[in-house]
């Protein structure tokens, strides 16, 4: 039986209902494990337990999706000057928050022993609460990461280097053979350098860009032998990609995407034209493939949430938040993809 996939309950949509519930859990935990003195009790202790919880709420959540972001990012000064900010915004008025729910509940509930937290310890429970839950985010995020890398190269070996896809290029390899054709040796050392590749070099979370590049043009010079002249093949590589680093088998997923759905008009050509450059460290790529309008559905697999998008797209959103723009557009007879992406 398959496991549960338990990082379900950290992504959209679950995730919402998976905090709900956590700090609902929260809320009771403090009722039973929290001793209180007796004469709390009914609704002046759920008052207090609820200003409690808001003590770690508040600070959780401003610095996790105002602060973090900035962090992930690597805009040190900002985020410095943001989580400063932040320190100084709650420490002051926090206290006023946290005490607007105690006058509320004692005009509701009649409430007799109000807190007034004016006088508590804010400064600590700000500063622990907020790197607590940093930490908690960045941890989340890298068993999710871990987890989608490793189901996410499993598909795409699946995808990639399927029996279908082998068979047509021995079988093209063998034709080669057979007439003795002198590129018979660099194809086949093509071959395995992919299959190489995919099955032992990316097991890292980034693997050098020239690597990636390389993999890419193995798999292109593949597909023309398995087309044989039925589209017009461009690869275009532009830059260095000397020291620059990359998540491994990302780029592919659009350069298969128009191997797999090209087509040609009546009277026209089909082609797919590939472009990669890479400057001021900044990566773009370009892929550009022919759609036949009389025959593609008008429903495109990239669209309306597909699991090939979907994907690449959950990855990107772990790997390079912030740091990518991926844009997809459909034409009458022209379908192409650029991704945008600032590498470290």
């Amino acid at each position: 039986m398959k496991p549960p996939d338990w990082t379900r309950l950290f992504t959209r949509p679950y995730s919402v209902i998976t905090q709900i519930v956590f700090w609902v859990l929260v809320f009771f935990l403090y009722i039973l494990l929290k001793e209180y003195p007796q004469r709390m009790s009914g609704m002046t202790l759920i008052c207090l337990v609820l200003q409690e919880v808001l003590e770690l709420v508040i600070p959780s959540y401003t610095q996790n999706l105002l602060v973090l972001p900035f962090f992930k990012r690597r805009q040190w000064l900002t985020a410095i000057g943001l989580y400063l900010l932040q320190l100084v915004g709650l420490i002051a008025g926090l206290p006023y928050v946290l005490n607007a729910v105690g006058w509320v509940g004692k005009g509701l509930f009649h409430l007799t022993d109000v807190v007034d937290w004016r006088g508590q310890h804010i400064a600590f429970s700000v500063v622990a609460f907020t790197v607590v839950a940093s930490f908690t985010r960045l941890g989340l995020d890298r068993l999710i990461l871990d987890k989608t890398q490793k189901e996410n190269e499993l598909r795409h070996l699946k995808a990639q280097l399927n029996p279908h896809f082998l068979f047509n290029t021995l079988n093209n390899l063998y034709g080669l053979s057979v007439a003795e054709s002198k590129q018979l040796p660099g194809l086949m050392l093509k071959l395995s350098d992919l299959l190489r590749y995919s099955l032992y070099d990316t097991n890292a979370h980034y693997v050098a860009l020239q690597k990636e590049i390389d993999y890419l043009s193995n798999y292109v010079e593949l597909q023309r032998i398995r087309l044989s002249g039925d589209a017009a093949i461009g690869f275009d590589i532009r830059g260095d990609a000397e020291g620059r680093y990359i998540a491994p088998l990302l780029m592919i997923v659009f350069v298969e995407n128009a191997f797999k759905h090209f087509s040609a008009g009546q009277g026209g050509k089909a082609f797919i034209r590939i472009e990669l450059s890479i400057e001021e460290g900044e990566l773009q790529l370009d892929v550009v493939n022919a759609v036949d309008p009389g025959f593609v559905a008008p429903r495109s697999p990239w669209r309306g949430g597909g699991l090939g998008l979907e994907n690449v797209r959950q990855r990107l959103n772990l790997l390079y938040p912030g740091q990518y723009h991926l844009t997809v557009n459909k034409d009458w007879d022209v379908f192409t993809t650029r991704l945008v992406i600032e590498l470290t």
